[in-house]
């Protein structure tokens, strides 16, 4: 990866993580024993962003994001035909 790839990264994380602050903190509120990762995660899908594209930005294998979710779908009590995002879409941001 080049630098200038490396700091749109960069400036794409920082841009995902301020503003979704209020997001974040109403999903901490509904589900405090998330973890710090777990938010960034909803933050990602929240944006649509790709398991590859998640995958670069946590500097994971596409594998281990898909494992992220599936763990994730466990804490956030969410059945296997239910979409992840349709329990995000009562939360601001």
């Amino acid at each position: 990866m080049t630098i200038l790839e490396e700091r749109i990264l960069d400036h794409l994380q920082n841009e995902l993580q301020t503003s979704s602050l209020e997001f974040q903190t109403e999903l901490k509120n509904q589900y405090p024993k998330l973890t710090p990762y777990d938010l960034r995660l909803c933050t990602y899908l929240k944006a649509n962003l790709s398991t590859k594209e998640m995958a670069t930005l946590l500097n994971i294998t596409p594998d281990s994001v898909k494992k992220a979710k599936h763990r994730l779908r466990k804490k956030l009590a969410i059945e296997p035909r239910e979409s992840i995002l349709s329990r995000f879409s009562t939360l601001p941001g």
